[in-house]
């Protein structure tokens, strides 16, 4: 080769070369460089066809990534039907051979050649005869091989397999130099993408502190629990409701016309929510399926808690899925300043009770007669006691009698909140006793429903059915006669507790003769005549059968039916007849007698009052 030709022959070398060279600056994808490889070597060797092999990722097979020349259907069956294996053959293939052991393998005639049966049908195929592998080693690796095939036999010499190591080493260093800027291209697109998340949770913080200061300062400002609803409605663009766990709403805020359903979240508040879902990265938020005539209705609910315990919640209509995550975030912090107000309320309200207590017992007990301090005590608080009052009376001994339970308080001041001048409320001897002011003309009837509701408040939670006996004695106008009505109240209730009859808000006059002898200061004389009626009964009780006097009152209890009382004694009918006879005999009477029956009832209705008013 002349000098003319050799400076021609190398400067398409180097310009190929460069080429190659900008095709990695210029950014191409791996398998453009890899065809662009192949090419070249076509080119520079005078080929017919070129493949570039890369292991796979498992490191198992060696498969075609990049070619020149070579038809689709062959690289297709090649990668898919006959990949060239790296491990487990018993004849291994030049590119096998090249890639493991790290220097050129070729093949002369695949024709003539007994070890390349398996690709003779490939090779004819596609149209070569021959091929050379060369390994592409980098520093640490080898990348691949550089296949390189030929129509006709032919021997690869020496000088060709030194200029295709050559042209390797520089398409290994290419493509080690595309895999970095591949991989540092990858790393700055994750850095890109990890600081524009960092940035959105920046700004995202911030507006969540945003909001958090905008629900505190209203906190502070004394805004309350309807204020602090209504700017996370806003916050959310969705209604908003706040209810006790007793099922009372503290508010229920519209947006665009549409509220929460108030019934249904008053239901659930107090139920353990067993169809209540923690969704998934939500913290404490939770989808509540709420059963609704019109099908189920699914709402998002978050506690308020004070010291981990839930006081209230906070509801939205849809499902946690649907909030944005600013929204969940808006919803978790507007709990501490909820928590913040209830507590406040709470604070407040437990302050009052324990003074309404101290001057509720002083008017039951009989020690606030005549003090006009007194007077101006309760003036302060709101209450006027030179009005007639109810007294509205509740047995509830779940409690110390200096500590109402925050949940009751709260729910009676609900009840009074429209009510001037204010109820008062407190605890007495065991007893929940609300003083309920009456107009001039104001019937006690009218009290009656504020009665039932004072009769459920015991119960803490919504779904508890549960009603405690409520009696309604007054209107009390004279503060000297507070002692007396609560003392009516208490006995009323005691004798309800003792007949076990159905909880129910009673007027003294629903009692009839039971209502005014309870009304009684003395009950002495009631004591000696129910002695003389029921001695003798009372004496055979104590000396021989204890039986008598409660099967005499199951008897009038059933009109005399043996067959009911038996059921209700859960004895047989003989013994209740057999026990009849004898009561008769005793008393010296017939039940069947109007007079006889008449004076028997009265004498167990009076004994009644007695134990009641004993507490017995």
């Amino acid at each position: 080769m002349g000098p003319d030709r050799m400076a021609q022959h190398l400067q398409g070398w180097l310009k190929a070369l460069a080429d190659v060279g900008a095709a990695v600056n210029h950014g191409v994808s791996l398998n453009e460089l890899l065809d662009l490889i192949a090419k070249t070597a076509c080119k520079l060797m005078s080929y017919d066809f070129c493949a570039i092999t890369i292991p796979d990722k498992a490191s198992e097979v060696l498969l075609i990534e990049g070619s020149y020349g070579l038809s689709a259907d062959y690289i297709r069956e090649i990668n898919s039907a006959h990949p060239l294996r790296l491990h487990g053959v018993h004849t291994p293939t030049p590119s096998g051979q090249a890639f493991a052991m790290g220097v050129p393998v070729q093949i002369e005639d695949f024709g003539s050649n007994p070890a390349m049966l398996a690709w003779r049908a490939a090779a004819r195929d596609q149209g070569y005869s021959s091929m050379i592998s060369v390994p592409l080693n980098s520093a640490d690796e080898t990348l691949g091989t550089l296949n390189c095939y030929t129509r006709s036999p032919h021997h690869f010499t020496k000088e060709e397999e030194s200029r295709l190591l050559m042209l390797a080493d520089q398409a290994a260093v290419a493509i080690s130099t595309s895999r970095l800027r591949s991989e540092q291209a990858d790393r700055i697109t994750a850095l890109k993408e990890l600081n524009e998340s960092l940035e959105e949770q920046y700004e995202q913080q911030r507006q969540a502190e945003s909001i958090h200061e905008r629900l505190m300062a209203l906190t502070l400002e004394g805004g309350g629990v309807r204020a602090l609803g209504g700017a996370l409605a806003e916050i959310l663009d969705r209604p908003v409701a706040v209810c006790d766990t007793n099922g009372t709403i503290l508010c229920n805020t519209e947006r665009h016309g549409v509220a929460l359903p108030a019934t249904l979240l008053a239901n659930a508040a107090g139920l353990p929510l067993l169809d209540a879902k923690p969704a998934d990265n939500a913290g404490l938020l939770t989808d509540v399926h709420l059963p609704d005539p019109r099908g189920t209705r699914t709402v998002v609910q978050v506690p308020v808690l004070i010291k981990e315990k839930a006081v209230a919640w906070i509801w939205t209509s849809g499902r946690v899925a649907e909030l944005r995550p600013l929204d969940r975030q808006a919803m978790e912090r507007a709990a501490a300043p909820l928590a913040l107000e209830l507590l406040r309320t709470r604070t407040a309200t437990e302050a009052e009770w324990r003074e309404t207590g101290e001057i509720l017992a002083e008017l039951l007990s009989g020690k606030g007669h005549g003090s006009t301090a007194l007077l101006t005590q309760a003036a302060r608080l709101g209450h006027d006691l030179s009005l007639p009052h109810a007294v509205i009376a509740v047995r509830f001994e779940r409690y110390n009698e200096g500590a109402l339970p925050y949940w009751l308080a709260a729910t009676f001041a609900r009840m009074a909140q429209q009510v001037s001048p204010k109820p008062l409320l407190g605890s007495h001897e065991g007893y929940v006793v609300a003083l309920w002011p009456l107009g001039p003309a104001t019937p006690i009837d009218e009290v009656r429903g504020m009665g039932d509701e004072v009769s459920r408040i015991p119960s803490e939670s919504a779904q508890n059915t549960d009603r405690a006996h409520a009696v309604i004695t007054g209107p009390v106008t004279s503060i000297a006669d507070y002692p007396a009505a609560f003392a009516t109240a208490r006995g009323a209730i005691e004798l309800a507790a003792l007949r076990e009859g159905p909880p129910a808000t009673l007027v003294l006059r629903d009692l009839g003769l039971t209502g005014l002898l309870l009304q009684l200061p003395d009950v002495s004389a009631l004591d000696h005549y129910v002695s003389d009626v029921l001695g003798p009964l009372r004496a055979n009780d104590a000396a021989q059968d204890p039986s008598l006097v409660p099967t005499l009152s199951a008897l009038i209890h059933n009109n005399l039916s043996a067959s009911k009382t038996a059921e209700q004694l859960h004895i047989q009918e003989d013994i209740v007849v057999e026990a009849r006879r004898r009561i008769e005999a005793l008393l010296a009477l017939d039940l069947s007698r109007v007079a006889d029956l008449t004076r028997i009832s009265n004498a167990l209705e009076i004994d009644d009052v007695i134990e009641a008013r004993q507490g017995r």
